[in-house]
């Protein structure tokens, strides 16, 4: 099941798992962030970062098929 627990500045909760590690295209292979959305989470809208968990939540129950 899909576990958010860490939460920064802002009522979003990250989509981090705690498996950080990069991919060969720099994506976190525990919650699919690029590491651009990583480094810069804290900088990020509201609703930039409800996208990105949106998306990062897709992609984690696509590969749970």
């Amino acid at each position: 099941m899909y576990n958010m627990i860490n939460v920064n500045s802002s009522n979003v909760i990250t989509p981090c798992i705690g498996k950080c590690d990069l991919d060969d295209s720099d994506i976190c292979v525990g919650c699919y962030r690029t590491v651009d959305e990583i480094t810069g989470w804290m900088h990020k809208s509201e609703d930039e970062k409800i996208e990105i968990v949106i998306r990062c939540k897709k992609k984690i129950a696509l590969t749970m098929k």
